[in-house]
């Protein structure tokens, strides 16, 4: 009985935080939805309080993600001014983090936080009672996304011979590719013999291969890491995401998301409470939307610009030439807020130089405890992690 209420408990809940990120996406306007003919990802991050209130403060759509050799050639780049990954997944938690710094913003400033609160010693802590929780309106591209499915073929079957014996076992796929590094690579064999699973892959797409790791592996780092990162954790403790929630009407198996977001590399990690909702976001892929929406809504709980349109890693309307007036969730772009919070938050053990003097790179290597994880990490369980081209990462503002 215990098991039955909790479920439809957890049931409720994602109703709940489906139907939040859902009625958020109708409200907003209609530069960057996808059309008629075209699908797209939703997401979101959703903060729960102490007195079990719910509130979203961060919401993202996207399907798109740059190459490799966009990333090598493209001059746009050295400057930490274009978007790797545009998946909505990756884009909501950097929604998440301009949330985070505004948040911190207000603390520093003297006027209260939803989120934040000083302890005795004048750091910064997260309130008794929060908690985070993600909303994707599909299962994370990826290790999440391969799971059994059964599918009669074509052919009827004669009526002496029985219809179980004439389903076809296979699997549902990812078009996410195994890193090359990796020990197992899929066999591409029919039916349920086409992928393996456990490997780290790489996001999905036709044409120039990318650099950009799966959402499933992305999520997983989070739950081991944090979903603030290296610079933030500077400033703020980790923040684990506390329930993952699935929209409904898509593909799900609990025993895949489970298995891709953390037991696959140690079944003693942080565990995830996942669940699917019953509530679904209708422009998702189906067969009447047959085509991903080029464009992505970036929106966040903030006072001043809430909502962004990018498209090809930038903010719409942007070109080479005219590189001013960039995104705000951009690496760039989140130094500099870093940057700017830090100076007038100065409580910490280590003693950041000029911001003229440093590189990005440089700055992130100053949240020791977080780097030293991530390198312990990446040496044990995400050993085929690959690293983006350096020259990305040493830029200066």
């Amino acid at each position: 009985m215990y098991f039955i209420l909790y479920h439809n408990s957890m049931k409720d809940f994602a109703d709940q935080v489906a139907q939040l990120c859902i009625e958020k996406y109708a409200k907003l306007g209609k530069t960057g939805k996808p059309s008629e003919k075209e699908w797209t990802v939703l997401s979101g991050i959703v903060l729960k309080k102490h007195d079990d209130s719910l509130s979203l403060v961060a919401l993202a759509t996207g399907t798109k993600c740059l190459g490799k050799i966009d990333l090598i050639n493209t001059e746009i780049y050295k400057e930490g001014c274009r978007l790797h990954d545009s998946h909505a997944e990756i884009l909501s938690r950097r929604a998440f983090l301009r949330y985070l710094y505004n948040q911190i913003d207000l603390l520093v400033d003297g006027i209260e936080s939803d989120v934040f609160e000083m302890d005795d010693e004048n750091k910064i802590k997260l309130q008794s009672g929060i908690s985070f929780h993600f909303f994707t309106s599909q299962t994370p591209c990826g290790d999440c996304s391969i799971f059994l499915k059964e599918s009669c073929d074509n052919n009827p079957p004669p009526t002496k011979i029985r219809k179980e014996e004439h389903i076809i076992k296979d699997v549902y796929r990812t078009g996410a590719k195994c890193v090359k590094s990796e020990k197992y690579h899929d066999p591409y064999l029919p039916g349920v013999n086409y992928h393996v699973v456990g490997p780290l892959r790489t996001k999905p797409g036709r044409g120039n291969p990318t650099l950009s790791l799966s959402c499933s592996d992305k999520i997983a780092k989070w739950n081991i890491m944090g979903l603030q990162g290296s610079l933030l954790s500077i400033l703020i403790p980790t923040i684990k995401i506390d329930t993952v929630v699935v929209g409904g009407n898509c593909p799900f198996s609990l025993e895949a998301m489970e298995r891709g977001l953390y037991k696959r590399f140690n079944k003693e990690l942080y565990e995830l409470k996942i669940v699917q909702s019953n509530i679904s976001f209708k422009e998702q892929k189906n067969y009447e939307r047959t085509h991903p929406c080029p464009s992505s809504i970036i929106w966040c709980a903030v006072k001043n610009r809430d909502t962004e349109i990018a498209i090809e890693g930038r903010k719409q309307g942007a070109t080479k030439k005219k590189k001013g007036n960039n995104l705000l969730v951009t690496k760039r772009a989140l130094f500099e807020t870093f940057l700017r919070v830090y100076d007038k938050y100065q409580n910490f053990e280590c003693n950041i130089k000029h911001p003229k003097k440093i590189t990005y790179l440089d700055c992130k290597k100053w949240s020791k405890n977080y780097h030293n994880l991530w390198t312990t990490l990446k040496s044990n369980i995400f050993h085929a992690w690959p690293s983006k081209p350096i020259h990305l990462q040493t830029f200066v503002l």
